[in-house]
């Protein structure tokens, strides 16, 4: 049997991470939709001797808000290759980077929903984050979201769109105003100086339980 509908509080930082995400990319990559993921820590690169200095030193840039380290730190944790599996740590650094916008975060993310690994199976919220997850570049993401979409009920899959409807209504919201800001920012002729026009602002507002 499916989960229960519901959608946890994750999904109304996501809608925060979604929104935020224009200005984070354009800064890191000049596309509004795809975010770069270099690597940032050398976890993988040490030997075991110099291993706790690199964790250390990824754990200080994660919590200082690098969103790769903090995947970083997630894959860490998740995968156990050089330490004990961690689940519960893994969660936490991979839901931090997915609320920025991570791909691979919220690839990640979307599979332990789906899974069930390490929270409750919940497809709907397997579904929102993977779909995030292929915008964000992740391509395998959309396969994986098309095979939940078919395992969901009717009243799943509704809830599930009308969730992603609502996150990228304000997404484009969003944009409207940074493109309003953009163009009342750029220096004008005496000619062509016209009236401040106030930014469109969506009345559709996401409210999740």
């Amino acid at each position: 049997m499916n989960a229960p509908c519901t959608v946890r509080p994750l999904v109304s930082l996501l809608l925060t991470g979604l929104i935020g995400l224009s200005s984070v990319a354009q800064a890191q990559s000049g596309n509004t939709l795809l975010i770069s993921t270099d690597e940032r820590c050398a976890i993988n690169r040490v030997n075991d001797e110099s291993l706790p200095l690199a964790v250390e030193a990824c754990r200080e840039l994660a919590e200082s808000g690098d969103m790769q380290a903090q995947f970083e730190m997630g894959e860490f944790h998740f995968k156990g290759d050089r330490t004990d599996k961690n689940i519960p740590q893994a969660l936490a650094w991979y839901e931090q980077a997915s609320i920025q916008g991570h791909p691979g975060a919220q690839y990640q993310l979307g599979l332990m929903h789906y899974q069930g690994e390490g929270v409750e199976r919940n497809l709907p919220q397997a579904y929102i984050i993977l779909k995030m997850a292929a915008v964000n570049g992740k391509d395998a993401a959309m396969d994986v979201s098309d095979q939940i979409a078919l395992q969901m009920n009717a009243q799943e899959l509704a809830v599930a769109t009308q969730v992603l409807g609502t996150l990228f209504r304000n997404y484009l919201t969003q944009i409207r105003e940074e493109q309003l800001q953009s163009l009342q920012a750029a220096p004008q002729s005496d000619s062509e100086a016209a009236p401040a026009q106030q930014p469109a602002i969506d009345g559709d507002e996401a409210i999740l339980e």
